[in-house]
């Protein structure tokens, strides 16, 4: 089976200067713009189904790219961005600085935030992801997805450090059983 993984376009939390991770919020102009300028080069995958993490963000350029490629983008919440902010998702990072100093110094220190995910628990996300992904009646998947997720997807399954990751970069991979095969990269380079 192979599966595209896409990051999602621009969003609001990016515009706005908030913490995105669990933060919902929709896609901006420019993230609309990266996710119609895309629908040719998915329409060259041949894709047969349509997931995306339930984000708003994510949501919308699944919707996007399905209207252009005739297909129902459908959630699921194993694409879900990792909860790295916890409790500080969705709001506005001068904010949380100002009001909340210790939330702001734990994250840039490394600790745990109170409601965030850790990177195992989304390792561990991501295996089940892996087994369940090849229950769908599907050959070619395009999962549109987030940052955080394609970083540790990378490092975890293909022993690859990613560099640089663009909105709307696209990660294609073969999946067999547990077998994660790295076949291209468009908008993402490793270290």
């Amino acid at each position: 089976m192979k599966v595209f993984f896409m990051r999602h376009g621009e969003g609001m939390d990016d515009v706005e200067n908030r913490y995105g991770g669990w933060g919902d919020l929709l896609l901006s102009e420019k993230g609309r713009q990266q996710a119609e300028d895309s629908v040719d080069k998915v329409k060259k995958f041949n894709i047969d189904k349509i997931l995306s993490s339930p984000l708003l963000r994510a949501f919308e350029t699944a919707e996007i790219l399905g209207q252009g490629v005739g297909l129902k983008a459908e959630k699921w919440l194993y694409l879900k961005e990792r909860n790295t902010y916890g409790l500080m998702c969705g709001e506005k990072k001068e904010d949380i600085e100002k009001n909340y100093p210790e939330l702001h110094e734990a994250y840039e220190n490394g600790e745990w935030v109170p409601g965030s995910e850790s990177v195992d628990d989304l390792i561990r996300r991501l295996k089940i992801m892996i087994e369940k992904i090849q229950d769908f009646d599907a050959e070619r998947i395009l999962a549109v997805t987030h940052g955080k997720v394609l970083e540790v997807f990378c490092k975890e399954f293909l022993g690859k450090e990613l560099d640089k990751k663009d909105d709307c970069c696209i990660l294609e991979v073969e999946i067999d059983g547990v077998k994660v095969e790295f076949r291209s990269a468009d908008g993402l380079s490793f270290k």
